[in-house]
């Protein structure tokens, strides 16, 4: 005799507990491999470490990237996630908030590069203007011969 199997075309299948407890300790990894990265930049902007900032940058990307995803999968488990496991949301929420501080401070250390960076393009452009208004240069009159009475005015592209 045969059995036959009913199929059921009932809700959506919840996620078993290991799915959640699996994307919760994946978004934990991420966010500390992120903060970690942060930190490192954030070093290496306060000593000026130009070759470690970069060196940096292509890893803080990926792993960006990964955090953004892990973001959104954890937002699809949300409603789950608060019946099944409602401590986990103010941790989720803490690991969150400790992220952001390390965003603050990196954003500040961007910004002091920044300036200093603005300061010193806008001291060597003063330099090159000074520089360009004491040298003398000499001017043709109309019919080609020199002019000593005459000064040619230099400019200086400031477009770059």
């Amino acid at each position: 005799m045969a059995t036959t199997q009913k199929q059921t075309h009932g809700p959506i299948r919840t996620r078993d507990n290991n799915d959640i407890k699996g994307q919760v300790e994946r978004f934990v990894k991420t966010v500390s491999d992120l903060q970690s990265i942060l930190t490192q930049e954030t070093d290496c902007l306060n000593n000026a470490n130009r070759e470690g900032f970069f060196r940096l940058q292509e890893k803080k990307v990926n792993v960006a990237s990964i955090y953004k995803d892990e973001v959104l999968a954890l937002k699809k488990l949300a409603t789950e996630l608060k019946e099944k496991y409602p401590e986990l949301v103010p941790f989720l929420q803490n690991k969150q908030q400790e992220l952001n501080e390390h965003v603050q401070e990196n954003v500040k250390a961007l910004k002091r590069m920044e300036k200093a960076t603005t300061r010193l393009t806008d001291r060597i452009m003063e330099i090159a203007r000074q520089a360009a208004a004491e040298q003398s240069a000499v001017s043709y009159g109309a019919q080609g011969r020199f002019d000593e009475n005459k000064r040619a005015s230099i400019g200086i592209s400031e477009s770059a």
